[in-house]
């Protein structure tokens, strides 16, 4: 065969190894100098009827990987055809196959496994709700890259490089690491892949493959043994992984993980020591353990617990007993502990710590949705930061990577946090909010989408900047869940819900078909109630087409028994009314979940008219809701403001404001669409516009400036025109945005400035 020099535009500089049916090309794209890897199909190996087949194929798996643009799987630039050869242009990357490490009995601490098998779960759960299956997960396509980033290969070709159309009596797949389904020639989805997955998870764990032997021999176990549990061969194991395994390795595809964010969330259970529900051998002590759940298809019926103490007066109100909605407000989470499980194998833990309990969690948009077009996940960006001089990165450069990732990852949430929570009131409680929320943040991260490579500035510190979108809706049930488990009073931001109000009352002897009436002596008193918070009362009868409607709605029924008397010294007949039954129900619109309900009869049941027991059943009513209760279940989202910025020397100065911008508690999102244009997603009460610029922004700003540098002028709804005075457009001003720290950690509570900074000259520069 005549030695290729080029394929397509792009230039061939040697070979990287031999596929089934091809050769891996170094190849250049000179257009763009970028170095990629040419993966090849030669027509001379495919049988001539089955040539136009399998080159379709190829180029339809080709199409369907490079819809795939994730950070842990390894990226397709192009398919093409030149001079009889088919190839695919794709990422060219640097690492280590993961095949290598487990061939040279190389052992990985727990943290490395959760961390490892983490990034892994990640790029299958998105390449399958992308429509794309792998089917051939296997350490040799597992490359770990120097800074320890984990990068699937051949997501969506290995289907055609295994293919049993090159070769007769060939299999689908790697045999030790191939579903029931894939040797029964069965149709496969993403759970084959995830059973694939939890094969190299048990060679983690115990250094060996859980199906070994000739083909036929690996086969019989797969579909019919089960391997020797991960702690009977190395006793260091948490016993909760053997439970996590046969789920893992299932036969059947139903009774496995349904996702790979379900056996993510349970392989941080087991490796914080936590069983998982369903596990016989589990020890459940409380009812708060007994409602420990991962993902739906975790879930199991549970008894009913016990009511929740009082909360305090802003807290939330305590429901009734009501089986799902009590359960969801008085049980607890037990906690995924990554903190507790990073360091197991090395004989270090912690104690787990609590997490949020969803009551009635909305789904999540679908893969592709538009960030910001379902308030429930928002894209955040963030600035992780880490010291370089801390010693502990002085013989490990992986570890400064790892923690700049980990704590980007822990801004984003910090980020979704300040949506939800007035500021001083967060830095308040910041170490509190660190050890609960933010050490959880890949429970609430869902796709990483942009990963800047670290950079080290002038004030000494390592920067990465990452673009996630977060699931904001889970971050606001946490905090929840926290505020009522540790009685802590967060400082709420304003929201703007509008609440629509019903009442009815129905006596108790009437028809029970009959239709209840409309109660305006009480409706009234619990609109006064909840327009006392400041939030406006709707008629969600005016809402055209379902559209502008109420963000909850609340509703009550009051049932009464008229009693007679008669008093026998003065024949009088003396009547009372009696409440004999009450419903009070708070129902969030836009998700349509329940959020509080309550069918307990107060204390006072009687009353001489009917219009004086209407009147105290509003009232009662309305105190069953605070002002707090109401801002811990709405829908915050993000405000988009533009900053038209006049003054700016250069666009030099222009990125560093942005990446000022990005770092900012406050700034969920911020981008340049002109030289001197900031389009921002801001976060943060219901101020207007240049107030909310004025704190969020140039406060932090201008006290890393120095002075009063950026200034406010006219404003719309949506645009605020920023000055940057004459006296700072110096270079001796202006170079304080590129040696000083970045603002947001100046602002930043001490425990954050503290744990990222050691470096006792870099502190002084915080102390400005």
């Amino acid at each position: 065969m005549t030695e290729l020099k080029k394929l397509g535009k792009y230039e061939i500089r040697g070979e990287l190894g031999q596929g089934a049916m091809g050769i891996v090309y170094d190849g250049f794209d000179p257009m763009i100098g970028r170095r990629v890897a040419l993966k090849t199909v030669r027509r001379d190996q495919l049988d001539r009827a089955e040539v136009e087949e399998i080159l379709a194929r190829f180029k339809r798996e080709a199409q369907a990987a490079g819809r795939l643009s994730h950070p842990n799987i390894v990226s397709i630039y192009e398919y093409g055809e030149d001079a009889g050869t088919a190839f695919i242009a794709m990422e060219f990357i640097e690492g280590r196959e993961l095949r290598d490490h487990f061939d040279a009995n190389e052992r990985f601490p727990m943290a490395e496994i959760v961390r490892i098998m983490g990034q892994l779960l990640d790029a299958l759960d998105f390449s399958h709700k992308n429509g794309v299956v792998h089917r051939d997960i296997k350490p040799a396509n597992i490359i770990l890259l120097k800074d320890g980033t984990v990068k699937v290969a051949d997501f969506g070709i290995a289907r055609v490089e295994s293919s049993n159309l090159t070769q007769a009596g060939s299999v689908l797949g790697t045999p030790s690491y191939m579903s029931p389904e894939q040797f029964m020639g069965q149709t496969v989805d993403g759970r084959s892949d995830l059973f694939s997955a939890g094969v190299i998870l048990y060679q983690f764990l115990t250094g060996e493959k859980p199906f070994t032997g000739a083909l036929t021999t690996i086969m019989h176990k797969v579909l019919k043994e089960e391997p020797p549990a991960p702690s009977a061969l190395n006793v260091q194991v948490p016993r909760p992984f053997d439970a996590l395994i046969r789920k893992a390795l299932a036969k059947r595809p139903d009774e496995r993980f349904q996702n790979g964010r379900e056996f993510a969330i349970a392989l941080k259970m087991a490796a914080a020591g936590q069983a998982l529900p369903g596990d016989g051998e589990a020890t459940l002590v409380s009812a708060a353990e007994q409602t420990l759940a991962v993902e739906k298809t975790l879930a199991m019926p549970r008894p009913a617990a016990a009511p929740a103490p009082a909360p305090p007066a802003a807290a939330a109100p305590a429901p009734a007993k009501k089986s799902g909605l009590a359960l969801a407000l008085a049980g607890g989470l037990a906690v995924i502990g990554l903190g507790a499980a990073a360091y197991v194998f090395m004989g270090k833990g912690g104690a787990p710590q609590p997490a949020a309990t969803p009551q009635a969690t909305a789904p999540a948009a679908p893969a592709g949705a538009v960030p910001g077009a379902d308030t429930s996940i928002i894209a955040i960006s963030a600035l992780g930061l880490a010291d370089p001089s801390d010693p502990r990165y002085a013989q490990d450069k992986g570890l400064l990577n790892a923690d700049l990732r980990e704590d980007a990852r822990r801004q984003l949430v910090e980020k979704a946090l300040a949506l939800y929570v007035e500021p001083g009131s967060l830095s308040k409680h910041y170490t509190l909010v660190r050890d609960k929320l933010l050490s959880r943040s890949g429970e609430f991260i869902q796709t990483v989408l942009e990963e800047e490579p670290p950079h080290l500035g002038k004030d000494g510190l390592m920067s990465l900047a990452t673009r996630a979108t977060v699931r904001v809706r889970d971050v606001q049930k946490s905090l929840n869940q926290v505020s009522r488990e540790e009685r802590v009073d967060f400082i709420r931001n304003n929201g703007d819900p509008k609440i629509s109000v019903a009442i009815t009352a129905k006596s108790a002897e009437s028809d029970p078909a009959a239709p209840a009436q409309r109660s305006p002596l009480a409706e009234n008193l619990l609109k006064e109630r909840i327009q006392s918070f400041g939030f406006r009362v709707w008629n969600d009868d005016m809402a055209k087409d379902g559209k502008g409607g109420a963000d909850f709605a609340v509703t009550g029924e009051a049932k009464f028994r008229k009693l007679s008397a008669k008093l026998a010294a003065s024949g009088i007949t003396v009547e009372k009314f009696v409440l004999t039954s009450w419903t009070v129900k708070a129902t969030d619109k836009r998700s349509g979940e329940e959020i509080y309900y309550n069918t307990q009869t107060p204390e006072k049941t009687s009353w001489a008219t009917e219009d004086e027991a209407l009147r105290d059943v509003g009232k009662l009513i309305g105190e069953e809701f605070s002002k707090g209760f109401f801002l811990q279940h709405f829908h915050f989202s993000g405000r988009k403001v533009r900053l038209k910025l006049q003054g700016l020397p250069n666009k030099d100065t222009a990125q560093l404001l942005l990446r000022e911008l990005n770092g900012l508690r406050n700034v969920l999102s911020a981008g340049l669409s002109g030289s001197d244009t900031f389009d921002l997603l801001l976060s943060g009460g219901v101020a207007n516009t240049v107030e909310l610029v004025q704190s969020a922004v140039l406060k932090p700003l201008n006290h890393k400036l120095g002075k009063q540098c950026l200034n406010a002028g006219t404003a719309g709804e949506s645009e605020v025109a920023v000055t940057l005075e004459p006296g700072c457009r110096e270079a001796a001003v202006l170079s304080r945005l590129d040696t000083l720290p970045p603002a947001a950690l100046i602002e930043a509570p001490a425990p954050r400035r503290e744990a990222v900074v050691k470096n006792p000259d870099t502190l002084k520069k915080l102390s400005i």
